[in-house]
């Protein structure tokens, strides 16, 4: 009904050898760090971190654009109302180029993985 201790032993280790074979294939994000052959791309697994960066960056802009426009209200009008109604226009436009950049470095990155698991296959 239950497990000796040598049936433990034997499928404890089973599931400790696929387990290893299964980090040692994907790997982690440390470990690839310090993989000097390059075999392995680390980009598709920091793109989301990337891209939360970047909209950080486009928030962060847009708000000094807003600032800015309610400080240029004190000397000039339509020149403030100009940079208090940029903002949301610099937001858009940062994350949108920032989206479509890492678009292209995804794709980029996707095709040389496939291209590499074409080689091997042949």
């Amino acid at each position: 009904m239950g497990y000796n201790s040598q049936q433990f032993c034997s499928s404890f280790s089973q599931f400790n050898s696929e387990h290893k074979e299964l980090t040692m294939q994907n790997g982690s994000l440390f470990g690839k760090l310090f993989d000097f052959s390059f075999k392995e791309f680390i980009t598709l697994q920091i793109v989301k971190y990337l891209y939360i960066l970047s909209m950080v960056f486009a928030a962060i802009t847009a708000l000094g654009t807003l600032g800015a426009g309610f400080t240029s209200m004190q000397f000039n009008f339509w020149s403030g109302l100009g940079g208090i109604l940029m903002a949301p226009i610099v937001f858009f436009l940062l994350v949108l180029l920032a989206r479509l950049l890492l678009e292209a470095l995804v794709a980029t990155f996707r095709i040389a993985e496939n291209t590499s698991i074409l080689v091997e296959k042949n």
